[in-house]
């Protein structure tokens, strides 16, 4: 039984996949079994899938019909059998080290997760920058210990590797039929994980600006963003410390709507951009009513101030507008 189970939803990433695939199969570590879970691709991925599974006796081809990234990760978890778990995106891919180092990690220091940097890629112009974690890594720390760890760590899936009970102990599974499903179920791990560890080395290559990746785009699942918040919101009500981590959650929530209330920018419908507007700050209001006031930062740039308010933004736009 090998010691790590990998994780690959995949649907429509032809281009990419033989990149990512070899990424896995080139890690210095090679204990681990690779789930390549085809979540109901309409080009050659399944085809691609088949034909490394038919290479590697480490590969298994889990083929289902569409049910999303959420979907197709919780099928992968159900029949991963390693003590550890990591979910790759099919169209990023590894550094070679990274399962070594992970798993080195969780061992010497006997946590549930670790966190570790990564690459942002930008094909367009052929360039990387890294996204630190801003914890060090001979340190490790929890929640309760710490409750800011909770602002200062992306909420991804992939660059972190899990102790699998963390999510059977506590019954965690991706939120099925949601955009944003690493946001809604990244905090609920870090607050029932013992202890969390980190790596201050960039493991992972993220494609930040391939063709449909969804964090550029506005559209109807944008609302999600709200569901995904409030996933966070009633799980920490539910293991009543939401009152103890108000602030934490206040800033999550602020800090991810604003940034889906910046692609308002580049809609015309002015009835929808006031609508998403609207919605957005009754949520804010209803369980935060204190916002944007919180101690911890949360209009991080320059001119996030606009986007903590729903009249400034909509002056904004209305200004933009006559300006485009």
């Amino acid at each position: 039984m090998p010691k790590l189970s990998v994780v690959m939803p995949i649907y429509n990433v032809e281009e990419y996949l033989p990149k990512c695939i070899e990424s896995c199969l080139s890690q210095t570590y090679k204990d681990f079994e690779l789930f390549l879970v085809n979540d109901g691709s309409k080009d050659n991925s399944l085809d691609i899938c088949r034909t490394y599974e038919q290479k590697d006796i480490r590969i298994h081809v889990i083929d289902k019909l569409n049910g999303g990234l959420s979907d197709a990760r919780n099928a992968g978890m159900r029949v991963a059998t390693g003590e550890y778990i990591y979910f790759v995106d099919s169209d990023d891919f590894l550094e070679r080290t990274c399962f070594e180092k992970c798993i080195a990690k969780l061992e010497t220091t006997n946590t549930d997760m670790v966190i570790f940097d990564v690459y942002q890629y930008f094909m367009q112009t052929n360039t990387k920058e890294i996204i630190h974690n801003g914890l060090a890594e001979n340190t490790t720390t929890s929640v309760k210990e710490n409750p800011s760890i909770l602002t200062k760590v992306l909420n991804a899936a992939w660059n972190k590797m899990y102790r699998k009970s963390l999510f059977v102990n506590n019954s965690i599974e991706y939120p099925v039929g949601y955009y944003y499903e690493d946001l809604g179920t990244t905090y609920k791990l870090m607050l029932m994980a013992n202890k969390i560890s980190f790596i201050n080395e960039p493991l992972y290559d993220y494609l930040a600006d391939r063709p449909g990746n969804i964090t550029q785009q506005f559209n109807m699942k944008t609302y999600h963003i709200i569901d995904m918040i409030n996933e966070i919101v009633t799980y920490y009500k539910e293991q009543k410390c939401f009152d103890l981590y108000y602030d934490e959650c206040m800033y999550i929530a602020g800090i991810n709507i604003m940034e889906c209330l910046k692609k308002t920018r580049n809609i015309k419908d002015k009835e929808e951009v006031n609508k998403f507007i609207d919605t957005c700050f009754a949520y804010l209001k209803k369980e935060f009513p204190q916002f944007p006031k919180c101690k911890y930062k949360i209009c991080r740039q320059k001119n996030d101030w606009i986007y903590a308010n729903p009249r400034t933004l909509k002056f904004y736009l209305a200004i933009r507008k006559m300006w485009h």
